[in-house]
């Protein structure tokens, strides 16, 4: 599907896109943004350095990119004030001649206001992404820049007609200099050409004048443009001459100085969006009427000749430069990238833009319980295909009353529901209404006619009928959903998306919607009320699910994805928080699980926080501000790096607390001096590449985090290092809870076993690779009484009588001195094995003295998790964690892995979600403990050189698996660590 969306300049009476977004209410000062680290929408323009250093980009999705070509990736994003609508879209770019600088112009005022201005400049400062000017003049919707570095002159035009300039735009004193008229009422190009400067309009042809004096020069054929809107313009580098294209693919090449023709090409089949000029060597992207055959055609102007065409990038190219040494940049396609390759030879350099892509395709199953998606265009030959049905290639399953959530996987075998375009008495014909422009913007259903304008939608990209029900849900351009009457009459709206919609599934039994975007999310509605229950991005082994209130579900990495723009006003750059920030407060699976299981995203966070307005309070405050970088100077003593730490005075890092992790150790810092505002850490490093973090929380909970990478050489160390600290704890009895797990008791057979073998395999297979061992064990020492052998052992190494009972107060008392204790080259493993449960949103262990009051738990004879997360997470060196606890249904801590990522813990689970840890007598422990303790013992070294962290994880993976007949499956999470060994050899 092309991007119909893209063509809506054509049109005299648009101005952009006017609908306002999702869900934001008047005034509001903050807005939602998904950052998959590329664009999501339409890119209007690019400019490059003259070193081709530096390449900006402005897109339809209200941010400006900065790049690092060489990378491949997007090093910066600059935002300016943002609101519903059309408020904030950006237009033109242009470089300052050094690359540090940015003028930025687009739709800079209160969408369809009367009484502001919409053409200011904003110049922003690349090294800090802030605005240090405004250049103000221009009052209507700006569309076009153009800087002459020799000159040292900006000019901004668009609607309107006027042409603005400035001498000196990027100092701090830049002088207005005179206003050009071309008479027309919108200009789409400018261009400087050596005395010259252009512009390219829609309905006036095309305007030179001479820069020196002012005065304007008039084309020979002038008046033959005025009929065509004319699209695109070129300039050579030398500034002799340029290309002009029009909206019918007419091409001509002119002589800059007095717009005379000197050549023709071949009309194109297609609309020119885009073209370079460099010597004889022009290309032309195409922009619109693809049809999934056009990309950027290669020209030689001299001969006239196409001498190839660069296919590589999706059709749909509306913006192009150029960069030394006969390098083209060609932004656009359906994923909104940016290719970079040489004209001679059509050969791709390089590829950047982000990881997510339109949703092309949904499914939903009848009790919505299950939803699948994919990525690949239906009809990549056609504007709109409302009745064709992608692949869907990915699904994922949805939590229920007795199911909580799963990951993404690959799709499957259930069947899931589609569109539904036609019914058995009623198939209806999609239309294009005569003079919208645009395909498919009438659908007659019976004999209603649907016809869709500037305020709905544009087109018909998506529809479904309900059936059962006299509704259909229908969507188009811009993320305009709405609800039908089959008469045609509107019954409501979903308002959340951005983009185009581009599927639609309908639950009508369970009363969801679930709808793809162009702006790459799914979205789950409810069906009766209209309201937006989840939105969900989906890339590779990243995603995140979150609710309008701010409330998320995520991969590890997932809520580095989403944040919320914060705007400073019309003059002042945006500020940006990502919900990784405020994990703290708004991570939160079970809310998330709540919205899904009752319809109501607002009514889930009422009923578990209260309140549906934290998020309104949270960003009214700021995380910390400040960045690091590594440092030679002054050198670092062998076996650290040194860090600066800037951008905060010591008393703040002081007063937020702050961690530091490398790799997958907590380590702590030394400091090393500095200043207020430029602060030197020392930080122990290892050889190799060492990823340096550093998070700093305020007061409010607010975590900022920053990262480095330091590479160390080897140095000189004895072959054991640190000390390794082991703690124990096993809960067979549970005499308080007779009836407590489903009417029966909850006593378990084996979690003593398993703890106390869990630390013997660790005293003979482990300690000898550490300095020294420090145990703390806490098992019933009833059960431990009547195990002579294991009391025996335990005996080697500790007094038994210095066991401790499993009770509340005491787990959480000891842990939490225990995880004290550890330095930066210590190796720390907790084990846990007995029931663990949720309630509302906190997970809870339960120790051997846990009790229910009626059919409620007593949360003060439980463990709070979230106690022992966050300790573990401050605990110095490494960190592994190892759980066998999720012995009855719904047990499942679905908020472990993703705080176990954050603060880089290794995680050994008996089960992923919807499982649960089974026992088997034969086997005298769990299965999962089972697996670990063979593992350890050697299962997992078939080489006898050892058992590694990689190696065990595959094993008992896989063991498991065997072991229950697949019934359970283990989880383990291992992020930012080496392969490290964990346990000796045989040899």
């Amino acid at each position: 599907m092309q991007s119909l969306r893209s063509s809506a300049f054509l049109l005299a009476s648009v101005v952009w896109a006017v609908f306002p977004s999702a869900g934001q209410a008047d005034g509001q000062n903050y807005y939602l943004d998904l950052d998959t680290g590329g664009h999501r929408a339409v890119i209007r323009d690019v400019d490059v350095s003259a070193d081709g250093a530096v390449i900006v980009s402005a897109s339809d999705d209200k941010t400006v990119r900065v790049w690092d070509w060489q990378a491949g990736i997007s090093t910066a994003v600059l935002r300016g004030q943002i609101g519903p609508g059309s408020e904030g879209l950006v237009n033109a770019v242009a470089l300052s001649v050094d690359g540090t600088h940015v003028a930025v112009a687009g739709y800079f005022g209160a969408n369809l206001a009367s009484d502001q201005a919409f053409g200011d400049v904003r110049i922003f400062d690349l090294r800090s992404g802030a605005v240090v000017n405004v250049l103000k003049g221009h009052q209507y919707v700006a569309e076009a820049l153009a800087y002459d570095p020799v000159r040292d002159e900006l000019s901004v035009s668009g609607q309107g007609g006027q042409v603005l300039r400035w001498r000196a735009p990027f100092s701090d004193t830049p002088e207005a200099l005179a206003t050009l008229d071309t008479e027309a009422l919108r200009v789409s190009e400018l261009g400087y050409a050596g005395t010259r400067l252009i512009a390219a309009t829609y309905d006036y042809g095309l305007r030179i004048w001479d820069t020196g004096t002012g005065e304007a020069i008039t084309p020979p054929d002038a008046e033959a443009l005025w009929d065509f809107p004319l699209i695109a313009l070129a300039v050579s580098p030398d500034g002799a001459r340029f290309a002009l294209a029009d909206d019918q693919g007419r091409v001509t090449l002119r002589d800059a100085a007095t717009g005379t023709v000197l050549a023709d090409l071949p009309p194109r089949p297609f609309r020119v969006d885009a073209m370079t000029l460099a010597g004889d060597v022009l290309t032309l992207s195409c922009g619109y009427r693809c049809a999934g055959a056009h990309g950027t055609e290669v020209w030689d102007v001299a001969t006239g000749q196409m001498l190839g065409e660069y296919t590589a990038q999706e059709t749909g190219v509306h913006a192009s430069a150029l960069l030394p040494d006969g390098v083209v940049l060609t932004a656009g396609g359906r994923r909104n990238s940016l290719h970079l390759w040489r004209a001679d030879t059509r050969s791709a350099v390089r590829v950047m833009g982000g990881i997510g892509a339109p949703v092309a395709s949904v499914g939903l199953s009848v009790a919505a319980d299950r939803i699948g998606w994919g990525l690949d265009d239906p009809c990549p030959d056609q504007a709109i295909c409302p009745a064709a049905m992608g692949e869907l290639t990915q699904e994922m399953t949805l939590p229920t009353g007795e199911r909580s959530f799963d990951k993404p996987s690959v799709r499957g075998t259930a069947r899931l529901g589609r569109a539904v375009t036609a019914l058995p008495d009623l198939t209806p014909n999609l239309e294009s209404e005569p003079g919208s422009g645009f395909e498919g913007s009438r659908l007659v259903v019976g004999t209603v006619p649907i016809v869709k304008g500037d305020q709905d939608g544009y087109y018909h990209s998506a529809y479904s009928f309900v059936p059962g029900q006299e509704r259909l849900i229908d969507g188009g351009g811009n993320g305009i959903l709405l609800d039908y009457g089959l008469d045609g009459v509107v019954a409501g709206e979903f308002t959340g998306h951005t983009g185009d919609i581009l599927a639609l599934a309908v639950a009508p039994r369970a009363g969801r919607v679930l709808s793809g975007s162009a702006d790459q999310t799914l979205k789950l509605w409810n069906l009766e009320t209209h309201e937006l229950i989840v939105t969900m991005f989906f890339a590779g082994d990243d995603w995140i699910i979150w609710t309008p209130q701010g409330y998320f579900h995520s991969s590890p990495e997932g809520d580095r994805l989403v944040g919320w723009q914060i705007n400073q006003g019309q003059d002042r750059e945006g500020r940006y928080v990502r919900a990784r920030q405020l994990r703290q407060h708004l991570h939160s699976p079970e809310i998330v699980r709540r919205a899904i299981l009752t319809g109501s995203a607002s009514g889930a966070a009422k009923e578990l926080r209260g309140s549906d307005s934290e998020l309104d309070e949270l960003l009214t405050r700021r995380p910390p501000e400040f960045d690091i970088r590594m440092v030679d100077d002054p050198p670092a003593p062998d076996g650290y790096a040194m860090i600066e730490v800037t951008g905060a005075a010591l008393e703040e890092v002081e007063s937020w607390g702050y961690a530091v992790l490398v790799n997958d150790r907590s380590v702590r810092p030394v400091r090393a001096g500095g200043s207020d505002g430029r602060l030197l850490y020392q930080i122990p490093v290892e050889e190799g590449e060492n990823r340096i973090t550093v998070s700093g929380r305020n007061e409010f909970g607010y975590v900022t985090e920053r990262s480095a990478i330091a590479l160390s050489k080897k140095r000189p160390v004895e072959e054991k290092k640190g000390k390794l600290f082991v703690a124990v704890v096993g809960v067979n009895k549970y005499p308080k809870l007779p009836e407590g797990c489903a009417g029966k008791p909850c006593d378990l057979a084996y979690p003593v076993a398993d703890a106390l073998e869990f630390l013997n395999v660790l005293r003979d297979r482990s300690a000898p690779l550490y300095t020294g061992m420090e145990t703390l064990v806490m098992v019933n020492p009833e059960v431990l009484e009547d195990d002579a052998p294991r009391q025996a052992a335990l005996s080697l190494f500790m007094d038994p009588l210095d066991v401790l009972e499993p009770d509340a107060r005491t787990v959480s008392s000891e842990l939490v001195d225990f995880l004290a204790k550890p330095g930066p080259d210590d190796t720390t493993v907790i084990f846990v094995a007995g029931h663990g449960m949720n309630l509302e949103e906190q997970y809870f262990l339960l120790p051997t003295d846990a009790q229910m009051r009626g059919d409620k738990w007593r949360t003060s004879s439980l463990v709070d998790w979230s106690v022992i997360q966050e300790e573990i997470g401050y605990a110095q060196g490494r960190r592994i964690l190892v759980l066998d606890t999720c012995h009855a249904a719904n047990a499942f801590n679905a908020k472990l892995e993703k705080e176990a990522a954050d603060a880089r813990v290794i995680v050994f689970s008996a089960t992923a979600a919807n499982n649960t840890a089974g026992e088997r007598t034969d086997l005298g422990h769990g299965i999962f403990t089972y697996a670990m303790l063979e593992g350890l013992k050697g299962a997992a070294d078939p080489k006898g050189e050892g058992v590694r962290l990689l190696g065990l994880a595959d094993y008992v993976y896989h063991e498991v698996v065997r072991l229950s007949q697949s019934k359970q499956e283990p989880f383990y999470h291992i992020s930012q660590t080496s392969n490290f060994l964990l346990a000796k050899g045989t040899k």
